[in-house]
């Protein structure tokens, strides 16, 4: 995907580079730039959202999952249409797209035909804890989890809420691959929660956890390394950035 030229890396890895060289307060104008990291997938989820709302088929998938045996054949024949139609407004960089109704049951998996009809909880429990705990009043952010579960593979996801005619219908589920950021973060970069939990970091594999006061500081030393402390906020993200 290109724009005006640049390719999403190339500007993501610019807005990283401009926050690096700022001071540790965060700015409004840096907030503005933060948020452009998500703007190309929150603007390509739209229009699946556009879609999905346009024929309704969050109350038609769900119908034919309500009906007997005949459902699965119907939802068989639907599939690549549904697939043809989201696929033509999307620019299809994720690692899934699923959607899922109020009860939290799969409707569509743009990568798995077979999760149809399956509770998000058995695609994995704590997707499933998140977006349950969500309010349909704005899009959310989950950090980087397993998916498909024992796959080695990670991914962070964007959840787009769905509604139409003021009611809540359900949820548009973007999975994106962690690596995205992984080729813009300088070499070494570490993302952590304000728990101290990491949830990136290139270089060192297994769980790591920072001691949150620290965090708070401008600075920090990991394995005698200096660390720049970045605070990065969107949404509901809050997270720091560190740079070696």
């Amino acid at each position: 995907m290109k724009i005006r030229n640049l390719s999403i890396p190339t500007i993501i890895l610019n807005i990283f580079c401009l926050l690096s060289c700022s001071t540790y307060t965060t700015t409004k104008s840096e907030e503005r730039l933060i948020s452009s990291l998500f703007s190309p997938y929150i603007n390509d989820m739209n229009n699946a959202v556009a879609i999905i709302q346009k024929h309704e088929l969050i109350a038609n998938l769900t119908h034919l999952i309500n009906m007997d045996n005949g459902g699965q054949k119907y939802y068989l024949l639907e599939y690549e249409h549904i697939s043809e139609m989201i696929g033509n407004v999307t620019e299809r960089f994720y690692d899934d797209l699923v959607v899922v109704n109020s009860s939290y049951t799969i409707l569509y998996s743009m990568k798995h035909i077979d999760l149809y009809g399956k509770r998000l909880s058995h695609l994995s429990p704590v997707l499933h804890y998140f977006i349950s705990n969500l309010s349909f009043d704005d899009i959310a952010i989950y950090k980087p989890f397993e998916y498909p579960p024992m796959s080695g593979n990670y991914s962070f996801c964007i959840c787009y809420p769905i509604q139409l005619n003021d009611r809540n219908k359900g949820f548009c589920i973007g999975l994106i691959n962690q690596n995205t950021f992984y080729e813009v973060l300088p070499p070494d970069a570490i993302i952590a929660e304000t728990n101290g939990e990491v949830i990136f970091n290139i270089k060192q594999s297994g769980a790591l956890k920072l001691d949150e006061e620290k965090l708070k500081k401008g600075s920090i030393h990991i394995s005698e390394r200096h660390y720049t402390i970045r605070h990065f906020k969107f949404k509901n993200i809050n997270w720091y950035i560190l740079y070696p």
